[in-house]
């Protein structure tokens, strides 16, 4: 960007721990604007504003378990009902259930309302209180449809409980980029790493690190919703044993054992379905083709060795602990 005093480009500045205000709270974060080297003054894009708000926006969300907007939408259409009939069932206003979907963010009360008939249960408390605006044709129908999901919960609780464990942070955290995870994005992004690079088990755990931690810089988000961890060979998914085995078994990737020359074995992670590039957003896609041109040419030693530079890894490797993406992704020394 050019400096509106001077016309000269101006340095972009990521300075951590600033405050900024929302709802009468204040909420610290990685505050972005350009600096003019000449009159010192600072300025800011469309683009740093909105980077800036979102990370006060999921500190706020964070603070008091509201939901984001994906899953607002997702627990509307897993009861299979309209946005408005939704508001109508939770009393709120006729248009805000929609509205929450677009991103306005509920207050704490209805934020945690809607969390609450995510489970079958609740939900079919509030349709009973709402019995009296319902006809009895739609109150049959929603409930029939959270008693079938109701049964669905128990019958796959054991994958339910396994996920939880895989994922470590199902809730949209700091340690998950605010996003739920997703088997299917995660598969998909395999198959696009695996139809360029035969990526060890190693290599392919920096991919999704530098993935998301990257994306997350750009847009306040992660890609996957993984949550990370600091070992010896650098950040890695907390759980990536077990996502990769889950994954081996639903049929999604296939894990391949490589014969080294000094007797060790290697894992190779190999995608199993065609990418599907329509799960994916432009900037993603630009994402993950940036970290294949940069680190999918170098061995996995050397792959390991950069991102023991990065601080991600640096500060929590000690302790083998979680690493905060708001943190760390800001401050990314390899991408």
């Amino acid at each position: 960007m050019q400096s509106p005093v001077t016309g000269k480009p101006m340095k972009l500045v990521k300075e951590p721990g600033i405050k900024l205000s929302f709802r009468k709270e204040e909420f610290e974060i990685t505050y972005h604007y350009y600096l003019c080297d000449d009159s010192k003054e600072q300025f800011t894009s469309d683009e740093l504003d909105r980077i800036n708000q979102v990370q006060v926006h999921n500190r706020y969300r964070e603070k008091y378990g509201i939901p984001f907007p994906k899953e607002i939408k997702a627990i509307r259409e897993k009861y299979d009902i309209s946005a408005s009939k939704m508001s109508e069932i939770l009393g709120f206003g006729a248009n805000s259930y929609r509205l929450y979907e677009g991103g306005d963010i509920p207050s704490i009360a209805n934020g945690r309302l809607i969390l609450a008939i995510k489970h079958p249960k609740d939900f079919i408390k509030q349709l009973e209180a709402s019995a009296h605006i319902l006809s009895e044709k739609e109150l049959k129908k929603y409930t029939q449809r959270a008693e079938y999901l109701l049964e669905e919960q128990k019958k796959n609780a054991w994958d339910i409980i396994f996920s939880k464990h895989i994922f470590t942070n199902e809730k949209e955290n700091e340690y998950s980029g605010y996003k739920k995870p997703d088997y299917t994005r995660i598969a998909n992004m395999i198959s696009f790493f695996s139809r360029s690079i035969s990526p060890y088990k190693t290599k392919l755990n920096k991919l999704f690190f530098y993935c998301d931690f990257y994306y997350f810089s750009l847009t306040g988000f992660s890609m996957t919703g993984l949550t990370y961890k600091a070992i010896t060979l650098g950040p890695v998914p907390a759980q990536f044993d077990l996502l990769y085995s889950k994954l081996c078994d639903d049929g999604l990737v296939n894990i391949e054992l490589e014969l080294f020359t000094n007797g060790n074995y290697g894992e190779l992670i190999v995608g199993l379905q065609k990418f599907d590039e329509l799960l994916f957003n432009s900037e993603e896609l630009g994402v993950m083709k940036k970290v294949l041109e940069i680190f999918g040419p170098l061995k996995t030693n050397r792959v390991v060795e950069l991102s023991h530079e990065e601080f991600a890894w640096i500060d929590n490797n000690e302790g083998k602990e979680l690493i905060s993406y708001p943190k760390y992704a800001f401050d990314l020394k390899n991408i």
